[in-house]
């Protein structure tokens, strides 16, 4: 994040708007859903939790946790594992280094693997 001048107020719907903008600029493919699902992370709530607090002023701890997330997150590491879960399949699965993350695609797959049975 840039340095804060002292009358900066970094709020929920700022950051994510920052966030996104910079993921937008390196290329990443879902910049505004990345980001809100990194600040929810990091902010321990839900997406829509976000919306209703968009005017919420982070905290130092809170804006140095979210900027972690943003440096990992801009050398394109998944964000499957920057969060340590990935839904797949209406189920929720715990994913590391050690494991792929499950793609859509796959979700193709297993429908019609499914079709077939």
């Amino acid at each position: 994040m840039p340095v804060q001048a002292a009358e900066t107020t970094w709020t929920v719907a700022r950051v994510l708007s920052w966030a996104a903008d910079d993921f937008r600029v390196r290329g990443i493919e879902s910049p505004r859903l990345d980001a809100e699902l990194l600040l929810a992370q990091t902010l321990d709530c839900d997406r829509v939790r976000l919306v209703i607090d968009a005017q919420r002023p982070l905290t130092p701890e809170e804006l140095t946790h979210f900027k972690s997330y943003i440096q990992r997150r801009r050398r394109y590491e998944p964000v499957a594992y920057l969060l340590g879960r990935r839904e797949f399949w209406g189920r929720e699965f715990l994913v590391d280094r050690r494991v792929l993350v499950p793609r859509p695609d796959t979700e193709v797959l297993v429908e019609t693997a499914i079709e077939q049975t």
